[in-house]
């Protein structure tokens, strides 16, 4: 984290999973003591929301732009990455202008916005990275740090929660994980705590662990930030 600008976007990044985190807590928190009855997500909680998938798609561009074949020891979970990872690389290239490259390279003209691109990819992978530290200290994050409402262990743990260790079963926690942030947006919650408690309570332990890793890391790099403790009860 050599430059102002990445570590200006690793404290973003912490703070949207902080913010992120205690929307969701309060709004468990809530949910469970409303009676059941369904609640209207508010246009704050939209944008909140929207931010975090947003984070997590570019964790996922991160993870494609990263993923080496080598890295996979079975044929099926390669078959399962190149029906997941490149349909969506082309769109990511057209992004990026790269399907424009035809021939050799050595050819081509250079390329006046060569810079921007590189700059857009740096911040995927910054995405991924923070991402995958996050997912590898979830089930050891300190037991005072877990504020998921509805957490049945005493004291509170999520080493249950195993890290991903190949290529498929990454993208398949990154995937999950979209999806469970877009099914915040739109699902009624006590729903989605009784149907994919699961899903649910990894989601909120993957913002809870990049918050948590946020705070400690800022630290060294002499950046000052409240006090971010809370309980949503």
């Amino acid at each position: 984290m050599a430059d102002n600008a990445s570590l200006y976007e690793f404290v973003g990044i912490g703070e949207l999973a902080e913010t992120t985190t205690r929307l969701l807590a309060l709004s468990l928190h809530q949910t469970a003591h409303s009676g059941g009855e369904k609640r209207d997500v508010s246009q704050v909680e939209q944008l909140v929301l929207q931010q975090a998938r947003d984070y997590v798609r570019k964790v996922r561009e991160g993870f494609m732009l990263s993923v080496r074949t080598g890295q996979l020891s079975q044929q099926a979970e390669l078959r399962y990455l190149l029906d997941r990872v490149l349909s969506d690389w082309s769109q990511l290239s057209r992004e990026l202008g790269l399907e424009e490259l035809v021939g050799d390279p050595a050819d081509a003209a250079p390329d006046p916005d060569a810079a921007v691109k590189v700059e857009r990819v740096r911040h995927q992978l910054l995405a991924f990275g923070m991402a995958v530290v996050a997912l590898g200290a979830l089930p050891r994050l300190p037991s005072k740090q877990i504020t998921f409402p509805h957490s049945y262990g005493k004291p509170p743990t999520y080493s249950d929660i195993p890290v991903p260790h190949t290529p498929g079963e990454l993208l398949h926690r990154i995937e999950e994980m979209e999806q469970m942030v877009w099914r915040l947006m739109s699902d009624d919650l006590n729903a989605l705590v009784q149907r994919r408690y699961g899903p649910l309570r990894r989601t909120y332990g993957f913002f809870e662990a990049s918050a948590w890793l946020t705070r400690k890391e800022t630290a060294r790099f002499g950046v000052k930030r409240h006090n971010a403790s809370f309980s949503p009860f």
